[in-house]
């Protein structure tokens, strides 16, 4: 909704998410699909906003895709094989990657 709005071009990321007009666009949807009875659902990156939409009646939430997936838990791993290697006294960096 942000990119079709327009709001990319206006806000930085990620205050797009957040601005006034998609939250006014969010209300006109959730109150339409109270009306005609229909499912809200929406997809998030992450958990982080989670309450806020159940709060507005959204019952289909999607966090992530596998890409996302992937990229976050893959981060993680790394992340945690460096403390471990830091803390062993060992030298283990992370080589240079498009997706980490």
């Amino acid at each position: 909704m942000c990119m079709s709005m327009g709001l990319y071009e206006k806000y930085k990321f990620p205050d797009m998410y957040t601005s006034p007009e998609l939250g006014a666009a969010t209300q006109k949807l959730v109150d339409a699909a109270k009306k005609n009875k229909l499912i809200l659902g929406l997809f998030l990156f992450g958990t982080a906003r989670v309450g806020e939409f159940l709060d507005k009646g959204f019952t289909f939430i999607s966090v992530g895709n596998d890409l996302h997936h992937v990229l976050t838990q893959a981060g993680a791993y790394v992340n945690d094989v460096e403390k471990i290697a830091k803390e062993k006294g060992k030298s283990w960096a992370r080589r240079p990657s498009a997706l980490l």
